[in-house]
């Protein structure tokens, strides 16, 4: 891949990637695509805490048309089932940029978790100074 990641990948990153967790269990899902995985074996796979996926399969299931999840048996089971070849095609890009410029992948969210810090804390000045109406 030449160059950096498209201006796409860049902006599905920033809109629907939040955490490293949401993005390695969203590409061993695309690796994995014909295996439904519940939180523990994900967690398992990846070596970390069920603590840590479960908010990142929660976040990757609000992502319209990713993923296809059932959790009628008791257990929720997630599967990669991008509904649209475009969302299909920039996880393809995103697995393949992870590999060949991750480093450029890890400034990205890094950038991206930056950008969510301050206007979380532009927002929480600007309630700050909110003057509320007396009710009657």
């Amino acid at each position: 891949m030449a160059g950096s990641p498209s201006e796409f990948l860049q902006a599905f990153l920033h809109d629907s990637i939040s955490s490293y967790e949401e993005l390695e269990a969203l590409l061993l899902l695309a690796r994995e695509r014909d295996r439904s995985w519940t939180d523990g074996e994900l967690a398992e796979a990846l070596n970390v805490q069920v603590d840590a996926i479960t908010p990142a399969l929660d976040a990757l299931s609000a992502v319209e048309g990713l993923l296809e999840v059932d959790d009628q048996t008791g257990s929720r089971h997630c599967r990669y089932a991008p509904k649209s070849k475009i969302l299909r095609q920039v996880v393809e890009e995103l697995a393949i940029a992870y590999v060949e410029q991750r480093l450029a992948i890890v400034r990205i969210m890094s950038a991206n978790a930056l950008d969510r810090v301050r206007g979380a804390a532009m927002l929480r000045l600007a309630n700050a100074f909110r003057i509320e109406r007396p009710k009657k």
